[in-house]
């Protein structure tokens, strides 16, 4: 019975994400709005469809001919919205929900109540993906609606006080109408999270690769750099990456870049970040690593590739990597390291690829100026000599 249970709530889930996920091709900036009008539809289906049979219990066939006119027009608006018809689903949906209330408060003899409807309606208004000209005309209109309601006559025959039924009826909508408002801003903060967490990843995160992109790579390094903790870079090349792309296409090419990737993040530690530099080039950020340490973990990255080689479509593509390695003591600035990682990497290159470098090349401001020091201290000496 729990598995059955488990397995009925897991069905019922996925049809709610499928209704109410955001179409691909929808921008990001709109996904939100829709998701959230998504949620609403079908919770206001969901609920009206719970009370529908109440309204021909309590002998109310035409508030329960309304109701069901109104869950056939929630559907027709998902759909709808979902081929982002929004302005055209909102307004069905609107429409039959204003004339099912208004009927209900006309019937109840209990106009005040409206009030509480409208206000859920402007909600639903609010929160659509509509211009803001046209949110203040449809609100220009619900606020006239609700001034002539006010005074609307109970329909003809109905007593001009409502009975027990009709008060248990408006107290129940009610109800729900708060139920909806709390439901509502609940879902609206869960999916407004979710969305800026995808939003801060897609800001962070490479496309293809996953791996954090130049932007964020180097924000981490100098978030490193100003607290003064030692770290090591290592600047990863994919040897005659551009022969795959000839050779093979550049969805092969695709494949390699996020092959290389995943191996690069599962041979560090977990402390340790990978960002894409550029094409083919990736950036390696050890925290509190020294030279040996890198080169340690250059050697692994290398070895994880050896026996673990790309393949596609049980063709196994040979590539190598050529590594350059610097640490932050042997630079005055962030930049000055980088360029060192970058001199080092391409002495890889040139001693014929496949190789790590982590010494030697260095040129930075610190090793200028010891330099014109030294050259200095010659020229005194010798002056001294003559």
């Amino acid at each position: 019975m729990r598995s059955l249970f488990f397995a009925i709530r897991q069905k019922c889930t996925e049809l709610w994400r499928r209704c109410t996920k955001a179409p691909d091709a929808l921008a990001a900036e709109r996904r939100r709005s829709f998701e959230i009008m998504a949620e609403i539809y079908l919770l206001a289906f969901c609920l009206q469809a719970a009370v529908a049979p109440l309204m021909f219990l309590v002998d109310r066939p035409l508030l329960g001919g309304l109701n069901l006119l109104c869950l056939a027009a929630y559907v027709v608006a998902l759909v709808l919205h979902h081929r982002l018809f929004v302005a055209t689903a909102l307004t069905i949906k609107l429409c039959t929900f204003l004339v099912f209330v208004i009927v209900g408060v006309a019937v109840a003899a209990n106009q005040t109540s409206l009030i509480y409807y409208l206000l859920f309606a402007e909600v639903e208004l609010m929160l659509a993906d509509l211009r803001r000209r046209t949110k203040i005309l449809v609100t220009a209109c619900l606020i006239a609606i609700t001034l002539g309601v006010l005074h609307l006559p109970p329909l003809h025959g109905t007593d001009a006080t409502s009975s027990a039924v009709d008060t248990m009826l408006s107290d129940l909508g009610l109800a729900l109408v708060f139920v909806m408002l709390c439901v509502v801003i609940l879902r609206m903060l869960a999916i407004t999270d979710h969305h800026e967490h995808r939003y801060r990843s897609d800001a962070m995160y490479d496309s293809l690769t996953r791996v954090l992109n130049r932007r964020a790579i180097f924000e981490r390094a100098s978030v490193h750099w100003r607290t003064q903790r030692d770290f090591a870079v290592v600047l990863v090349d994919a040897d005659h990456f551009k022969e795959i792309n000839d050779n093979h296409g550049h969805t092969t090419g695709d494949a390699v870049l996020y092959h290389l990737a995943t191996l690069l993040r599962e041979s560090l530690r977990g402390e340790d970040s990978v960002g894409r530099v550029g094409g083919e080039e990736f950036l390696l950020l050890l925290p509190d690593a020294g030279k040996s340490d890198s080169i340690a973990a250059a050697t692994r990255i290398r070895d994880s590739l050896a026996n673990h080689p790309c393949r596609l479509d049980k063709v196994e593509l040979s590539v190598t990597l050529s590594m350059g390695i610097a640490t932050s003591d042997e630079g005055l600035h962030l930049r000055d390291l980088i360029e060192l990682a970058d001199r080092r990497l391409y002495a890889a290159k040139s001693a014929g690829r496949d190789q790590v470098v982590a010494e030697g090349y260095l040129d930075t401001a610190a090793s200028r100026n010891a330099q014109r020091l030294a050259q200095g201290v010659e020229r005194a000496l010798e002056t001294d000599e003559a």
